[in-house]
């Protein structure tokens, strides 16, 4: 039996120990196959008890990607190839890296191939991003050739959106930056516009949609816009539990789009966990308020969970696939960068969006 005077002493310190050496270690351990730029692929098993099924969600694989380089890590945004095979990710440091991503005979991620990188976002007189103003949270495609055409960055702090010719210049594009709305910079420090996305067919073609981590209305609901141009669209998101959104993606045929939301706080009382909500576009509307469908939770112990902040959606055959990536914090040997991919089949999403294709 643990003294009293003991507990109040040990518990504090041994408790927060032991939950963090169980987030960084995975659930199931594979061989590593290195990559040309010294990245690594791990393979893992988000469920302890091996369930391939989460809410409305088929598991399609997962990796733990490493690298000795200092700046490898901590990517808030997230873009695969229309083929999935093309990854690219930016990062809180203001850096672009990208990996070629290979899949076993079921369809499941199974490593990497060539990788490149890091590369520093410039600005636009072209020179690389430093302090505050690199802190890139976002990264959409602006249509439909995604990694093949310009992306869309979106900056936390220093809060603004950039168009960058990545199709045609790589990692020598320069920020071209467009119109945002003031109330999209506003909320509290480093919880500002945290989501990006850009409509490039359907009903919103041409707009752009955004929503904050922790800017909230009175009635504690997550405010979101989106614009056109100058014309801007407040609503809000209604709030799932202490969840914050930290990306949004829109389906291909821009009839709606996907929050990734995420619990993650260093604390014995809340344990780690993500979620994704989908959204009807036809919905859209000033000053509405979104419930949205959840379409999965999955929580630490259960889960191998992460600080998950980035999503990217592409189709693939019967099925949309959606893939989220975490944000390590840098705090090496206590988070990870986890890959994890998810499929959705058409005919459940035409179910879910009320008929027509997804």
């Amino acid at each position: 039996m643990v003294r009293p005077y003991l507990r109040r002493f040990l518990f504090p310190v041994l408790l927060p120990a032991l939950f963090l050496l169980a987030v960084a270690l995975p659930f199931r351990d594979a061989s590593r196959a290195a990559g040309p730029a010294a990245v690594t692929a791990l393979p893992i098993a988000m469920s302890r008890t091996g369930g391939e099924r989460f809410g409305y969600l088929q598991w399609r694989g997962g990796l733990v990607l490493e690298s000795p380089d200092p700046s490898f890590g901590g990517f808030s945004g997230l873009l695969l190839g229309a083929d999935g095979r093309d990854l690219l990710a930016i990062s809180d440091l203001g850096r672009w890296w990208r990996v070629r991503l290979t899949y076993d005979a079921r369809g499941h991620l199974s490593g990497l191939g060539q990788a490149g990188g890091p590369w520093p976002v410039l600005s636009s007189r072209g020179a690389p991003l430093r302090g505050n103003w690199r802190d890139a949270e976002a990264l959409a495609p602006w249509d439909g050739r995604r990694t093949s055409g310009p992306v869309l960055v979106g900056f936390e702090r220093r809060e603004r959106v950039a168009l960058y010719d990545w199709g045609a210049r790589g990692k020598r594009a320069k920020a071209r930056y467009l119109f945002l709305p003031k109330a999209v910079g506003r909320g509290r420090r480093n919880g500002e516009m945290e989501a990006l996305a850009r409509f490039w067919d359907g009903p919103r073609a041409g707009w752009l949609i955004a929503a904050a981590e922790k800017n909230f209305t009175p009635a504690g609901n997550v405010r979101a816009w989106m614009w056109r141009g100058r014309r801007v669209v407040p609503f809000a998101i209604r709030r799932m539990g202490d969840f914050r959104i930290t990306d949004i993606a829109v389906l291909p045929s821009g009839r709606g789009f996907v929050t990734l939301e995420r619990r993650f706080k260093r604390s014995l009382t809340v344990l780690p966990a993500f979620a994704m909500r989908l959204f009807r576009t036809e919905d859209l509307a000033r000053g509405v308020v979104l419930d949205g469908v959840e379409l999965m939770t999955a929580s630490w112990p259960l889960h191998a969970i992460d600080n998950m902040e980035g999503l990217s959606i592409h189709r693939t055959g019967g099925e949309l696939r959606l893939t989220v990536i975490s944000d390590d914090n840098f705090n090496r040997g206590l988070q990870r960068t986890l890959l994890y991919q998810f499929a959705l089949p058409v005919k459940e999403l035409e179910r879910l969006l009320g008929g027509g294709k997804g």
